[in-house]
């Protein structure tokens, strides 16, 4: 069993290794996109655990993250202030999973075969996963403008989650870019049974 893991380990090792000489800017990229979905699941996290602690704590609500303060609407209305958070959550949980599904993309890339299924296929969820960030901000905003009438104070939710339409427009994209790739895995194909 010690033996396996240690086989698997040095497996890994050899592959990473093989990339960083081969493929040194596919390399760096990743661990740029490493560094960038770190930093959105410890903001995440800080979001949810401020989030929590404000149960027990009211006055937490005042600096949730960053300087958000959501104390006004929390002794409002709770249910309000725990639908606000929701929302944050939400949309800072697809972001994150986002760039995950970016390093998937990065680690598995051939640039010798950039042409795979299973590129596509990541691509693919990759332009999901942005189009459901476009259309969760653009309903998010909604219920925060909807809640800005009812004369409820937001303060900067809005800086938490940035632009509906740059999602949008990557998904599109990234739709294009998917159905290139799957063009180039026929194309591929058929090159390999001519030769």
């Amino acid at each position: 069993m010690e033996s396996l893991i240690l086989t698997s380990m040095n497996s890994l090792k050899s592959q990473w290794k093989e990339k960083w000489v081969n493929q040194p800017s596919l390399m760096l990229i990743t661990v740029v996109i490493w560094s960038i979905f770190i930093g959105l699941c410890i903001q995440a996290g800080a979001v949810l655990f401020t989030f929590i602690y404000s149960w027990f704590n009211p006055i937490v609500a005042q600096n949730l993250f960053d300087g958000l303060n959501l104390y006004s609407l929390k002794e409002a209305n709770p249910w309000y202030y725990a639908g606000v958070i929701s929302f944050v959550l939400f949309i800072l949980g697809l972001k994150a999973y986002l760039f995950y599904q970016m390093i998937r993309i990065f680690l598995k890339i051939n640039l010798v075969h950039p042409f795979s299924q299973e590129i596509s296929k990541l691509i693919s969820a990759v332009s999901y996963t942005a189009f459901q960030i476009g259309v969760g901000i653009i309903f998010a905003s909604a219920c925060f403008k909807w809640l800005a009438k009812k004369g409820y104070e937001l303060d900067q939710v809005y800086s938490l989650m940035g632009g509906a339409y740059e999602f949008l427009l990557m998904a599109a994209i990234l739709v294009a870019v998917s159905q290139v790739f799957k063009r180039g895995v026929e194309l591929q194909a058929e090159n390999e049974l001519t030769v």
